[in-house]
């Protein structure tokens, strides 16, 4: 059976239900992933109610053991608790797992590596595609939020294919971030690539611009044709100077996907900004009805917070062995623990597995990121899910970003046990 088929058998179980209770994660993706599944259900005239989380803990378990429930962007990390609990479910999950279950559409089984070419909105919309024919925006826009363009430069896969049937611009153009903002702040907050002698130095960036006649002011999208190729020759030329490789030169031009003139980065996130402070259901409403301006005035909000957090985490970063960690002490919130890991690896530009911890009403939330060096070496989620497993807690993910939940006290053994699992790792 092909993943269409499987999509076509869950929305077949979706449909025969009362009730259902979408419960997603609280991301872009997660967002937007609801959103394309209360489109549908709203379309088939079946009742729901979504329900966000950041992660899916015992508790969670508990509250929705006796409904029906549409897991989006989470689930495959807690297939045995979902069995032992007989919850009656479907799951639209594109992180990988070694458990099956039935009702559940998992991207690897099929061959998809749902680390890059599907998310779970696109899961989402692969299923609810079956209610009614409509455009998948929604679920591209979830696949950029989940950075599935990072890699290549562009989505691929079966995201290549939903593309195709939504309203997205695709553009080629410099893939620096802040197209809309003065040419100098994209260029000195660039994290892919970072600019050598320029990242995070503003005077140093307005004198570069000035000495090949660039006004500093404009943004890129307000550029002549003749600047824009003079910026980028003089870029190119400072990442060759520095020994960048042809690769990750290459990476500062690619593919920009916009919407109705809107980079859809700017749209996810505003869309992270929203669920990590606690107004996901709002996010849904925006992504419903195409507003998205009107989540603008949160991200400010959220930046300032999160400038806070990074700069609380970069002075409590210590070494355990290999991994390097750092403890939100009260300070990061569960919803920012891990945003704060994956910026820390770029801008620091740190060698070595980042864990970040913070605290929760639970226990200890946990996010490992991994640096791209890497990347191919190491699986943060298989070590993540049997280390929290272990010490009574659970967790799952990506390879190079995951997370878990373990119980308050039990840190310390957590970075002895997961530094173990790192090392054999790196060592096969």
């Amino acid at each position: 059976m092909g993943i269409k088929n499987k999509a076509r058998e869950i929305s077949g179980i979706i449909e025969k239900q009362d009730v259902v209770t979408i419960l997603s994660h609280n991301d872009a993706d997660g967002v937007t992933g609801a959103a394309i599944a209360k489109i549908a259900l709203e379309q088939k005239g079946i009742k729901n109610e979504i329900k966000f989380v950041n992660y899916l803990d015992k508790k969670t378990i508990e509250e929705i053991k006796e409904k029906f429930v549409w897991f989006i962007d989470l689930g495959n990390g807690n297939i045995e608790e979902i069995i032992e609990k007989n919850i009656s479910c479907v799951i639209s999950d594109h992180h990988f797992s070694r458990n099956f279950y039935e009702n559940s559409i998992n991207p690897f089984i099929y061959g998809i590596d749902g680390e890059l070419e599907i998310s779970a909105a696109g899961l989402s919309y692969l299923i609810s595609s079956n209610f009614f024919d409509f455009p998948s925006d929604l679920a591209i826009i979830g696949a950029i939020g989940d950075l599935q363009d990072l890699k290549h430069c562009r989505i691929v896969g079966m995201n290549r294919e939903l593309l195709a049937k939504s309203n997205i611009e695709v553009k080629k153009d410099i893939r620096i971030y802040g197209r809309e903002k003065p040419v100098y702040k994209m260029i000195a907050y660039s994290p892919d690539p970072v600019i050598p002698r320029l990242f995070k130095r503003i005077g140093a960036v307005i004198s570069f611009l000035k000495k090949i006649g660039i006004n500093y002011e404009k943004s890129w999208n307000e550029m002549s044709k003749e600047e824009k190729k003079i910026l980028l020759s003089s870029l190119i030329r400072l990442l060759i100077e520095k020994g960048f490789t042809y690769e990750q030169i290459s990476r500062i031009f690619g593919e920009i996907y916009e919407i109705d003139g809107k980079d859809l980065r700017d749209i996810t996130t505003i869309l992270n900004a929203m669920a990590r402070n606690g107004e996901a259901e709002l996010a849904v409403e925006i992504c419903i009805k195409g507003n998205f301006e009107k989540g603008e005035s949160m991200l400010e909000k959220y930046k300032r917070n999160l400038r806070e957090c990074i700069s609380f985490a970069k002075s409590r970063i210590e070494e355990h062995g290999k991994l390097l960690y750092f403890h939100g002490d009260g300070q990061i919130n569960e919803n920012l623990v891990g945003t704060v890991a994956g910026l820390l690896i770029k801008e620091e530009e740190i060698k070595s597995p980042l864990i970040g911890f913070a605290e929760t009403g639970d226990g200890i939330k946990i996010s490992a990121r991994l640096p791209a060096i890497l990347s191919k070496k190491v699986n943060l989620s298989e070590s993540i899910h049997k280390v929290a497993s272990k010490l009574g807690g659970g967790g799952g993910g990506h390879c190079s970003a995951a997370g878990a939940i373990i119980p308050k006290g039990m840190e310390n053994e957590f970075l002895s046990a997961f530094e173990e699992e790192i090392r054999n790792q790196l060592v096969l």
